[in-house]
């Protein structure tokens, strides 16, 4: 009795264990161990040994694999057995670009039968060393269908790092922006407004415009536009005047004046006038030769604008130059009148004069005799 006790310790001791493990990873070096007899054989490996599984796993058992299915077979395997460094940085190591997509699309789309891999994926994010081997996972992420991976990708990108660039985050936004296109714009302004002081602010308005890119050839919905330029509005109403300007720009520039126009009382909000409105300066430069010399009449006016509108200087140019000309009796060369405006609202009167006179400086850096000539202001419908 004391003798068949003995040789069960002996059978089951850390020795025998370990032989048994040295075992199994001779035979994963048979070349006649292949497709399903490989995957079978680092089962029960890392069912033995889980670290020498990790340590051999590439060499021994991902590079003898001769097809995808095989390769699948295996990183599932490693998933299932918590042997995931390996499996996170096996991809760039495939040779084939089109089997590297097929692996992350296959282990991905098993998230739902596998919970697993979802946390495994979850734990790619921050466990994988290289950013480049993180991307080539992208597959996996949009072909996992849970609402598990779903929240988690939200929390994680309404959460932005504390830096103006961070290429592993960058790359997280590109995947949840492919996996959700239009609905990620709710959640990327909610990351924009955290990222405004500090964070990766201008990449995350990048995404919100990739986020309802359409296809080659195609134009954009107009629901896409409609969430796109909420989505905007909502960031630039809770952010700085200047980043909420530089939003404001991508609006405009968008062909969405209306939604940049919401904008004005945010972005200009110490320059509104008591009645609601905007003030701006225009001027008007008339040009002639008079007796031998060169003058210039800056006409000046003061605009009133209800704040309606992004582009101003298109509705002033009739009324500025319909203003009476001061050289009519002067030699020109009939060219019209050019105009400026104030880039932006101003405060006050004096802003526009001190405007006026730097151009008024100008001119007469040119070489002309030039004065300023106040007009009457100009409101805006």
């Amino acid at each position: 009795m004391l003798f068949i006790a003995t040789l069960g310790l002996a059978l089951f001791s850390p020795t025998a264990e370990a032989a048994r493990c040295d075992d199994l990873l001779r035979q994963a070096q048979n070349p006649k161990i292949t497709g399903p007899r490989l995957v079978s054989t680092f089962q029960h490996l890392a069912s033995c040994d889980a670290n020498l599984a990790n340590e051999h796993y590439q060499q021994h058992f991902m590079g003898r694999a001769k097809d995808v299915d095989t390769l699948v077979a295996l990183s599932m395997a490693a998933i299932e057995a918590d042997v995931w460094n390996p499996v996170w940085e096996q991809l760039s190591k495939v040779t084939s670009y089109d089997a590297r997509d097929e692996i992350a699309e296959s282990v991905g789309a098993s998230c739902t039968d596998n919970p697993k891999v979802i946390t495994f994926l979850q734990g790619a994010y921050l466990g994988i060393r290289s950013t480049i081997d993180f991307r080539q996972w992208d597959d996996a992420y949009l072909t996992c269908e849970s609402d598990d991976l779903t929240t988690w990708l939200q929390t994680k990108v309404e959460s932005p790092p504390n830096s103006i660039f961070d290429e592993r985050f960058d790359a997280l936004l590109t995947i949840f922006v492919d996996r959700q296109r239009a609905s990620a714009l709710p959640h990327l302004a909610t990351a924009a407004i955290a990222a405004a002081e500090s964070g990766p602010y201008d990449s995350i308005l990048l995404q919100m415009d990739a986020a309802v890119q359409p296809s080659l050839g195609a134009r954009m919905s107009d629901a896409d536009k409609q969430a796109l330029e909420t989505a905007l509005v909502q960031v630039a109403q809770a952010v700085t005047p200047a980043k909420a300007k530089a939003v404001a720009d991508r609006l405009a520039n968008a062909g969405s004046e209306a939604a940049a126009v919401q904008l004005l009382p945010a972005i200009y909000s110490d320059r509104s006038q008591s009645d609601g409105s905007f003030l701006y300066g225009a001027l008007a430069i008339e040009t002639g030769e008079c007796k031998g010399a060169k003058q210039a009449v800056l006409h000046l006016a003061e605009v009133r604008e209800p704040g309606k509108r992004w582009m101003v200087q298109p509705d002033i140019e009739g009324p500025i130059r319909g203003v009476k000309a001061k050289l009519s009796k002067c030699s020109n060369d009939g060219a019209e009148w050019t105009v400026m405006v104030t880039p932006e609202p101003v405060s006050s009167s004096k802003e526009i004069e001190a405007w006026a006179e730097e151009h008024l400086q100008q001119w007469n850096g040119k070489g002309f005799e030039s004065k300023i000539q106040k007009e009457k202001a100009i409101r805006l419908p």
